[in-house]
């Protein structure tokens, strides 16, 4: 019988061991964001990539990284539903009128969080869309620039519900 207990015990003390691995491993597993916004050449302000947009192109690849090419609005659009997620493994870079692109470095750039809208006021389907965004120059790289920013938010939306919701 006691033999039976400690069978029955190291089971348990095994089932135990078994499921922390898996939720430490689990949670070890991180996703990323893998991204590469291609932006206009000499672009300073605000760049957003706008998710769920009806009538928007889906997303193309290059390898694992979705595209974003960014017009000289600022921002992308695609009816993908939404973002990746997690640690932001993203590239940057200006693109010139031949397709050449130059890497913007880190202490040009100011990432943003990410946000919404939604509504269904105006338009005969609701709107709901999700983005990302980051502040981008040439001129003002470092940290200060890192650290303030600008909002121009409305007027970037503005022209993409404009666009494909007229």
């Amino acid at each position: 019988m006691m033999a039976a207990i400690r069978r029955s015990g190291a089971t348990l003390e095994l089932l135990l061991l078994s499921a922390i691995f898996l939720v430490v491993s689990g949670c070890m597993q991180q996703s990323s964001t893998n991204d590469i916004y291609l932006i206009p050449e000499g672009y300073e302000g605000t760049v957003y990539a706008f998710y769920h947009v009806k009538n928007a192109p889906p997303l193309t690849y290059e390898g694992e990284y979705a595209l974003h090419t960014i017009n000289d609005k600022g921002y992308f659009a695609t009816s993908a539903p939404d973002m990746e997620y997690g640690l932001i493994t993203d590239k940057y870079y200006y693109v010139d009128k031949k397709g050449q692109r130059t890497e913007i470095p880190s202490s040009c750039l100011r990432i943003m969080g990410t946000g919404g809208y939604s509504t269904n006021i105006g338009a005969p389907d609701e709107i709901n869309i999700h983005y990302t965004g980051v502040e981008v120059t040439h001129s003002k790289c470092g940290p200060a620039f890192q650290d303030s920013g600008t909002e121009e938010q409305n007027e970037v939306l503005g022209h993409m519900l404009e666009e494909y919701y007229k």
